[in-house]
């Protein structure tokens, strides 16, 4: 297995299926308390509505989605979602694609926000506020 198929491997152990098919990490800076992985859309991604232009280009990034994800080496993970923008060649009119990564209202994966609520009756808030308290 090259190291591409492997990492790939990492990343679909690690992170919802709906981030690690649609997006590769670009960058993991770990810091004392907490790890933040940059990870931007995949290229070739090209929104529906888009499909059928004659010239499409990529014009840049969405604001990205901050994350938190389960911890790793007892951090916090933080995941940075860069999502593509596109647009028809000599047009305005930008798309992107959207994708469900968390709950409305929170910044959290969908599976840790979960976790934390059927376990600690948590929110990811009130998980942070509780372990920041306790370290000092």
């Amino acid at each position: 297995m090259d190291a591409t198929s492997l990492l790939r491997s990492l990343v679909s152990v690690l992170f919802p299926e709906d981030i690690s098919i649609h997006f590769e990490i670009k960058s993991v800076n770990e810091y004392s308390g907490r790890i933040e992985i940059k990870m931007e859309e995949l290229a070739e991604l090209v929104p529906d509505a888009l499909y059928s232009k004659e010239e499409i280009v990529l014009d840049g990034f969405c604001n990205p989605i901050e994350l938190q994800s389960f911890p790793l080496k007892g951090k916090a993970v933080y995941l940075k979602l860069y999502r593509r923008r596109w647009k028809e060649k000599g047009k305005k009119e930008h798309f992107s694609n959207s994708y469900d990564t968390h709950p409305d209202g929170v910044k959290a994966t969908k599976e840790f926000a979960s976790f934390l609520k059927e376990s600690f009756g948590q929110s990811p808030n009130q998980y942070n506020r509780d372990i920041k308290s306790s370290m000092h």
